[in-house]
C-alpha cells in the first residue's frame, strides 16, 4: 500500500511539473520552446512511471526465484517431524531476499491461529501481480484443503517453478544472440547514415551543379535542397522540432537555406532514435519476454546513438 501511495506522490508531482512545464512553453509563443517544453513533460511524467514498473518487474523475479528454495526448506522441517505452521514460522527467519516479507507476514498469521488455508490466500493475495506465484500457492492450498499430500504438492511445486525458471534462462541464453543482433541493427543503421552523408549526397551536389552549369541557374535538373528553409504550416512546426536537435547537436540552424546539413543530420539523427527505441523494446520482448524490461535496452541504445552522432559531427563525419 505504501508503495502505491509513493507512485502516486510521484506521479502527481510530474503532472504538477509537466503542467507547470507546458503553461512556460505557452507563455513564451515559441513554438520550439513549446515543442520542448511537451517533450520534457512527456519525459517527466513517463521517467518515473517506467522506474517504478522496473523495479516492481526485478521484485517479483526475486521472489519467483526465491520461492522454489523456501518450499524445499519447508520439507525438510517436515519430514524432519516438525507440524506444518511451526516449519513455516521456523523457516520464517531464513533470509529469502524479497520474499521473506511475505513469509514473515504469513509466519506471523499462523503463530496468531490464523488457519493456514487463509493464510496462504492473504500470501497469495499480496503476491497476486506473480502468476507464478499466485498459481503455486493456489496448488499448495487446495492440496491442504482437499487433504493431499501436502510435502509431495511442495515439492511438485517446487520443481515445476525451478524447471520454468531453468527453461526461463535456457531460452534467454538462446536468444541473446538476437539482442545482440538487435544493438547491431542500432550501430548499422547509423554507419548506413555515415555513409548516405559522405558519399550519396556529394554524388547529387555534384550532379545538382553539373546540371546548373549547363543549362543555367532556371535548370529543372537533380538537385538538394533544404525543405525547412522555405516550409510554412505544419512542416514548419516539424522542422522547428528539427531546429532544435540541430541547434543540440551544434550544427546551426535548419532554417538557413544554405545549411543543408543541418536538415539532414537532425533527420537522420529522429530516424536513428527512433530505430534505436523500438530495437530496444524488441530485444526486451525476446529476451525476457517483457516490454517493460525492454526500455532498459531502448534507454542503452538512444544513449548510444545520441553519444555517437556527437561524435561523429565532432569529427566532421556527419554533416552536408
Amino acid at each position: 500500500m505504501m508503495k502505491f501511495e509513493k507512485e502516486i506522490k510521484f506521479l502527481i508531482i510530474s503532472l504538477a511539473v509537466s503542467a507547470i512545464l507546458i503553461l512556460i512553453g505557452v507563455l513564451s509563443r515559441d513554438l520550439g520552446v513549446i515543442g520542448n517544453s511537451i517533450i520534457l513533460s512527456t519525459l517527466v511524467i513517463v521517467g518515473p512511471q517506467i522506474f517504478f514498473r522496473h523495479q516492481k518487474h526485478k521484485y517479483l523475479k526475486e521472489m519467483e526465484t526465491r520461492f522454489p528454495t523456501f518450499l524445499r526448506d519447508v520439507v525438510e522441517t517436515i519430514r524432519s517431524g516438525m507440524p506444518f505452521h511451526q516449519s513455516v514460522i521456523l523457516n520464517s527467519n531464513i533470509d529469502y531476499g524479497k520474499l521473506s516479507i511475505h513469509v514473515k507476514k504469513m509466519a506471523h498469521q499462523l503463530s496468531w491461529a490464523i488457519p493456514f488455508d487463509k493464510a496462504i490466500n492473504y500470501f497469495s493475495q499480496r503476491v497476486k501481480e506473480s502468476k507464478k506465484l499466485s498459481s503455486g500457492l493456489r496448488t499448495i492450498r487446495e492440496s491442504f484443503k482437499s487433504g493431499g499430500d501436502v510435502i509431495s504438492t511442495l515439492e511438485s511445486v517446487a520443481d515445476s517453478m525451478t524447471i520454468v525458471e531453468e527453461s526461463e534462462k535456457e531460452r534467454k541464453s538462446l536468444l541473446s544472440q538476437y539482442v545482440i543482433l538487435m544493438y547491431a541493427i542500432s550501430f548499422m543503421f547509423i554507419g548506413i547514415v555515415v555513409a548516405i552523408n559522405k558519399l550519396m549526397i556529394p554524388i547529387f551536389q555534384v550532379a545538382a551543379e553539373s546540371q546548373a552549369g549547363a543549362f543555367g541557374m532556371g535548370g529543372m535538373g537533380l538537385s538538394l535542397t533544404n525543405p525547412c528553409s522555405q516550409t510554412i504550416g505544419f512542416g514548419y512546426m516539424i522542422c522547428q522540432g528539427f531546429d532544435v536537435i540541430s541547434n543540440a547537436l551544434g550544427i546551426g540552424s535548419v532554417f538557413e537555406e544554405k545549411n543543408i546539413g543541418a536538415y539532414y543530420v537532425s533527420l537522420f539523427f529522429l530516424m536513428s532514435v527512433i530505430v534505436s527505441f523500438c530495437s530496444g523494446i524488441v530485444a526486451g520482448q525476446i529476451s525476457e519476454n517483457s516490454m517493460v524490461a525492454g526500455i532498459k535496452h531502448s534507454i542503452v541504445m538512444v544513449s548510444a546513438v545520441v553519444g555517437s552522432f556527437y561524435i561523429l559531427v565532432y569529427l566532421k563525419l556527419l554533416g552536408v
